[in-house]
């Protein structure tokens, strides 16, 4: 599959950012998987940690805080922090605009149980 946008309306780290949303072709720079991996990771664990002890502030468990500190992909984990946040629609909503890429979640798709049942009459 191939990603075709206006890269001048994005930056580096939206871009890397809406081909990890997309799906990575064979051709990508492993490290950028390798990168958002890790950032999806730390939200995770970060996430799993405040939920299991109540306060999510234990001592070098705030993964996403040291990923992005100075010199560790600040905009990167940025950007990430925004669309998993409450406005992440209208974030992922306004990098598609800018990209130039239809919304791929408009299509409607049943669910999979869904479609079993479907199956199981036919």
């Amino acid at each position: 599959m191939s990603i075709k946008f206006r890269s001048d309306q994005l930056s580096p780290a939206e871009a890397s950012f809406l081909k990890w949303q997309y799906g990575f072709d064979d051709d990508d720079e492993p490290f950028e998987r390798a990168l958002w991996q890790a950032i999806q990771r730390a939200w995770d664990a970060d996430k799993g940690w405040g939920s299991v002890s109540g306060s999510g502030s234990g001592s070098g468990l705030r993964h996403l805080d040291r990923l992005g500190c100075n010199g560790a992909y600040p905009e990167e984990v940025a950007l990430y922090a925004r669309f998993k946040s409450e406005r992440g629609d209208t974030v992922w909503s306004e990098l598609i605009r800018r990209a130039g890429l239809s919304d791929r979640r408009t299509g409607k798709v049943d669910p999979t149980i869904e479609r079993r049942s479907v199956a199981g009459r036919a």
